[in-house]
Formats: C-alpha cells, structure tokens, sequence
C-alpha cells in the first residue's frame, strides 16, 4: 500500500475512534433528546511554507488556501482551491495549484482533517521559454491545533502531508510537508 493510503485509513481509523468514545446522551426513558445540530457557514483562509520532492529534487515555497464550507457539530466539510509557488533547488519557478475538497474532524481544539484534491503541477524550463506541466490527484492528510478562539473566530496552526500523483503529461509522484497558520469563521 502507498504511504497515502495508510496515512488515509490511519486518520479515518482515528476519527471513527473518537467518534466510538464520546458520550451518546441520556438513555433513561423520559430524559429529553440531545439538541439537534445545527450546520454553520464557515471559511477559513491559511498560509503557509512548503517544502516538496519530486524525483529527488527538492522544491521549496509558499502557499495560500481558501475553503468555503459547513461546519456540523465536530465534523465539517469544506471546498478547497489552494496555489502554491516555488524554486526547486537549481532555481526552476514551480506553480501548483489545486482545487478539491476536504473532510473534518474536531475533537477539541484539535483538527483532523483529509483534503482530496485535483491538481496541476507547472515547472518553468531553463533552456526555453515554456515549461513541464502535467495533471494529477492527491491528498493531503493534516493535523490543525486552534490557538485563539471567540465567539466564531479562530486562529489556527497546521501541519498536512502532501502527497501527490501526477499522471497526465510528465508521471511523478510529489510529497513534501507544509505549515501554515490560518483564520476560521463560522456564522
């Protein structure tokens, strides 16, 4: 199995874990019902340093997301577009961008989540004036720590794993890890 597919069970395994421990209400007859939730407007904005390595080579860079989605109880479901530009370490201009969605789980102040993204990888050539473009998917299993919270604002820390699969133009694999800190809000 590819590393993107055990570090995708081992989060999904995590986040059913949790869910199985938290308490389900009152179960005496006659004790009223747990409240229902409610599903919130949320969007989060993140930036970030990124570091890849496609075909041994090592790209380093910045990136920018922006998701729009619900947030329903401690679970949410987010669209992503995200565009992160680089330099491979012989001085190549990298663009990446991807757009995809994304699945949350809270426990707490912390975040587990798994984007799956569409995305498109661009790499400037030294000899001419076009470039290295091909299509591919990926995932980006990550780790989110909320730092500052109040009253539907929250300013948060996180740690993902990008790994990614080209197959349309030039086949590579790509994987590298990012940090970012972002803003959330929900409505």
């Amino acid at each position: 199995m590819r590393p993107a597919g055990v570090l995708a069970v081992a989060v999904l395994l995590v986040s059913a874990r949790a869910a199985a421990d938290e308490p389900t209400g009152p179960t005496t007859p006659g004790a009223p019902a747990a409240a229902p939730v409610e599903n919130e407007f949320a969007l989060k904005v993140a930036l970030g340093g990124d570091y890849r390595s496609l075909y041994g080579v090592p790209i380093y860079g910045g990136d920018a997301h922006l998701s729009i989605g619900a947030e329903m109880g401690l679970y949410a479901v987010y669209g992503t577009a995200g565009l992160t530009l680089g330099r491979t370490e012989y001085g190549l201009g990298t663009t990446v961008i991807d757009l995809g969605c994304s699945v949350e789980r809270r426990i707490d102040r912390l975040t587990i989540g798994l984007p799956l993204r569409p995305s498109y990888l661009r790499i400037a050539r030294a000899t001419t004036s076009g470039a290295l473009d091909s299509l591919g998917i990926g995932i980006a299993p990550f780790v989110g720590f909320d730092l500052v919270s109040s009253e539907g604002h929250t300013l948060f820390l996180a740690a993902s794993l990008n790994l990614d699969e080209y197959l349309v133009g030039s086949s590579s694999f790509a994987w590298g890890p990012s940090l970012s800190i972002g803003y959330r809000e929900t409505e």
